[in-house]
């Protein structure tokens, strides 16, 4: 385990290269953790703690000063996903310098809402229906469960390239099937709704 009370700087941006723009007031977090046997969360090394965080500014720009704890022999810096911003370009980065200043740049991509207004047919079956979409929180998207043409949901989309939402669902006899709803390209951030209608013969087996 490294000493207590060893400061160390870390600095750097956080930049949409794709869209061309910093991005402002996204969290950065330093966690510790070390090499000693103990509880698993990954390959031999254990979490400790979060020990420290800061925020980008106006132009995607951080500065954090952090001391260690004694308690552990690695720190690492990363940035949780949130709706708007997609973060897994990037995993944690190890701090190589501790007690020196370390420059470190993370590369993310901005997302865009887009509402989904579904409606589903009166003679539907299999309900719930389950809803995927790669660049959403999926904890975010709530099972349709009733048939209804008033549904609501938002999914968060990168700008500039085609992608799916997918809805899914099981029949009684346990056999899966999907829905795949393709989105074109979208060129603004304006947020707007899609329509999308479930019916029975939208959804193919897998």
């Amino acid at each position: 385990m490294l000493p207590e009370g060893i400061e160390t700087k870390v600095y750097g941006q956080i930049y949409d290269q794709i869209n061309d723009r910093p991005v402002i007031n996204q969290k950065l977090i330093i966690q510790e953790l070390n090499h000693e046997p103990g509880f698993q969360i990954g390959s031999n090394i254990d979490y400790i703690a979060d020990i420290d965080s800061t925020f980008t500014d106006e132009n995607g720009k951080y500065e954090l000063v952090f001391e260690t704890t004694g308690q552990g022999d690695t720190y690492q810096i990363f940035s949780p996903r949130t709706k708007q911003v997609w973060t897994y370009y990037q995993d944690a980065i190890e701090i190589e310098d501790i007690g020196a200043s370390n420059e470190i740049d993370f590369n993310f991509l901005h997302l865009y809402p887009v509402n989904l207004l579904i409606n589903v047919n009166e003679d539907f079956n299999f309900l719930p229906v389950r809803i995927s979409h790669r660049y959403t929180l999926n904890r975010s998207l709530e099972d349709i469960e009733t048939i209804s043409n008033e549904i609501n949901r938002q999914i968060y989309i990168p700008l500039n390239f085609g992608q799916t939402v997918d809805f899914y669902r099981t029949k009684p006899d346990g056999q899966n099937q999907v829905y795949s709803f393709e989105i074109p390209p979208v060129t603004t951030g304006e947020p707007f709704n899609l329509e999308i209608e479930l019916k029975n013969s939208n959804f193919e087996d897998y």
